[in-house]
């Protein structure tokens, strides 16, 4: 089991992203905005690439891809370089052939005939997330193709040094759904629905944090982000599984103080409410 981890997008906002041929009006920058539902559509998604240039060489721990239409049989390959040439003559980092689906361990056929049901995990949209030890490079590719579809939606792209605290949030953690949704009666008692998008939440603590650790990645990330710019969550790296079920891209919300409980120990609440897709 890894320790729960948080990451912002600041980098990978802040980069030159270029990539193949987008449809229509949904190009290659709608990864940078918030909502997925403004996504950079792949025109042809047996081949798809995305080049991220950090404009100098930046430490990173993670990459993902948040809410695309990449199907059960979807790879992703990540790449990282000195130069935009290296990426595909001398990587750095090279991550291999991955699912695009994350909570998968694997995507071709012979994956496929070992497993009862390809969709188990999946939700209607998906996130590839990667985790890495630290690299420091200027320059990030990745590769993706879907055999299965014509297209590709991807809502949000993180290129990230997430944060991993040295010692995992608290048990007690809480994770569920919120149903903005409305229901009244006539007066003969039959129920009149007005449904709502469902999104999910979580809250968690950490209770022995050290100082450095509070203030370096708690306080930045409130500071940085406030309630209004999305943050990403991801419960249990290692925990694949339930991968997609278990992760949230959303908001920070009702924020909480940094407590010194005791001497060199500091606790922080957190609760992020998801960003539906």
């Amino acid at each position: 089991m890894q320790n729960m981890l948080l990451a912002t997008p600041i980098l990978s906002d802040a980069a030159t992203i270029i990539g193949s041929t987008a449809s229509g009006s949904l190009g290659i920058n709608n990864l940078k905005t918030p909502s997925l539902k403004e996504v950079y559509r792949a025109a042809n998604a047996a081949s798809v690439f995305i080049i991220a240039d950090l404009g100098s060489a930046k430490t990173i721990n993670m990459v993902a891809l948040i809410g695309h239409s990449g199907s059960s049989r979807s790879y992703a390959r990540i790449r990282g370089a000195t130069s935009q040439a290296n990426l595909t003559a001398a990587p750095g980092y090279d991550s291999g052939l991955v699912p695009f689906r994350s909570h998968q361990s694997g995507y071709d056929a012979g994956w496929a005939s070992g497993v009862q049901d390809e969709q188990a995990g999946s939700l209607d949209r998906n996130m590839f997330f990667k985790k890495f030890a630290d690299q420091t490079f200027r320059w990030w590719q990745i590769d993706i193709v879907d055999p299965n579809s014509v297209y590709l939606d991807i809502g949000r792209i993180y290129i990230s040094k997430a944060w991993q605290p040295e010692v995992n949030m608290d048990y007690g953690l809480a994770e569920g759904w919120i149903d903005p949704s409305r229901k009244s009666r006539t007066v003969s008692g039959e129920m009149i629905p007005l449904e709502r998008k469902k999104f999910r939440y979580a809250d968690f603590t950490f209770s022995y944090a050290t100082q450095d650790e509070v203030y370096n990645n708690a306080f930045e990330i409130e500071r940085l982000r406030g309630r209004t710019k999305d943050v990403l969550y991801i419960n249990d790296p290692d925990a694949t599984a339930h991968l997609q079920r278990r992760s949230i891209y959303g908001t920070l919300e009702g924020f909480q103080p940094i407590i010194n409980t005791a001497f060199s120990i500091f606790q922080k609440t957190f609760r992020i409410e998801e960003i539906p897709s």
